[in-house]
């Protein structure tokens, strides 16, 4: 996941595979979470006798990853502070199945691909997608200071992240269809 590049401010530079994975996280559960993922690439790069690829995915949603907010959101229960320009990158479910497609038929053994969307967004700028496509009320606004007592969720919102998939395209042949998680969550609606 693009998480292994670390949390906090990555500036406007999109990532790319080559920058620093698995850095070491700044707090307990942070570290937990970071090596969880940095152990993975290495054993994915390091087991004798596997040829491992790794896909670095941006956020989930689409088809049975949005689903869970849904209830939340209708009810009002999933507030998110305001993005202040800070985004995240984002890949659809099938766009991110398609990847895994090109990365077992074309992928190189011991290298790893970002694979996103090209119009990264911010977690509150998402929920207010998924609330606009699903037509349910808008996340309430929430003071950040309130989300650092939940670490983990602190960390996402907080996060600015812009990662490079020119590799992904490059090797893989894989583009995402959905340039925007806005684009991706219209698509069930356009094609009923």
């Amino acid at each position: 996941m693009v998480f292994g590049y670390g949390y906090g401010d990555h500036g406007d530079r999109p990532v790319i595979e080559d920058d620093s994975f698995g850095p070491h996280g700044t707090t307990p559960e942070l570290e937990k979470h970071l090596a969880g993922m940095r152990i993975k690439e290495q054993l994915t790069f390091g087991t004798p006798g596997l040829a491992g690829v790794a896909l670095r995915f941006g956020l989930f949603y689409g088809p049975g990853g949005t689903d869970a907010l849904l209830p939340q959101l209708r009810k009002r229960q999933l507030p998110a502070p305001r993005d202040h320009g800070r985004v995240l990158p984002w890949v659809e479910l099938t766009d991110a199945a398609r990847a895994v497609v090109a990365a077992v038929e074309r992928g190189r053994a011991g290298q790893a691909y970002n694979i996103a969307e090209r119009a990264p967004l911010g977690f509150r700028a998402h929920l207010l997608c998924v609330a606009e496509e699903f037509g349910l009320p808008k996340p309430m606004t929430l003071p950040l200071w309130l989300m650092k007592p939940m670490a983990y969720a602190y960390a996402i919102t907080t996060t600015n992240l812009r990662v490079s998939t020119a590799k992904a395209e490059r090797e893989l042949g894989w583009t995402p269809v959905h340039p925007s998680s806005r684009d991706g969550l219209a698509a069930p609606r356009a094609t009923r």
